[in-house]
């Protein structure tokens, strides 16, 4: 009920001609798909966790408000927690994890992040959505979260929302170009 009206308004606005297309409407796009994908995920893996349940089966959550995240490390947390959890386990850990040198985790980071989006199609927007969360997940770590932590729990929840909502417009992008 949500999501397809919220991605029908952004199919519309993301197929407009570069020249019709005003900052508004752009803007307008982008939020209708961020909050597309959310309640398209997150509704789809609330029935799975409530048709599981119904047949005596216990899952986990697999979205925890990710959109209140306070930084990309913590909407990481809570965004597809289970294919986040598997990524961890199967590649980032596989790959040394945190128990490597700083240069080495930090390639760690952004190859998982370049992998999951090849992972989501072998397109250069979702090639750059990967590294643009990769290279955010290391900006956390290097500097970010302390250099956030002084300016409050609203201001860094609007700042995270700014970089993801910038991240699903190549995630939703049909080119480079046109995002």
């Amino acid at each position: 009920l949500i999501a397809n009206v919220l991605g029908e308004e952004a199919d519309a606005i993301f197929k407009l001609p570069y020249a019709e297309l005003s900052s508004t409407s752009a803007w307008l796009g982008a939020l209708c798909y961020t909050f597309q994908i959310y309640f398209d995920f997150s509704g789809y893996s609330d029935m799975a966790i409530g048709l599981a349940r119904t047949m005596g089966f216990i899952f986990p959550e697999n979205f925890n408000h990710p959109y209140i995240a306070e930084s990309i490390t913590d909407f990481w947390r809570r965004w597809h927690m289970s294919l986040s959890r598997w990524m961890r386990d199967y590649l980032y850990i596989s790959l040394g994890g945190n128990k490597v040198s700083v240069p080495r985790m930090y390639f760690n980071l952004c190859l998982v992040f370049l992998i999951s989006g090849f992972w989501h199609g072998a397109e250069w927007t979702f090639i750059f959505w990967g590294a643009y969360h990769g290279l955010f997940l290391v900006l956390d770590r290097l500097f970010l979260l302390k250099l956030t932590s002084y300016i409050g729990k609203v201001p860094r929840i609007i700042f995270t929302f700014f970089i993801v909502v910038i991240g699903w417009i190549f995630f939703r992008a049909d080119s480079m170009a046109q995002a």
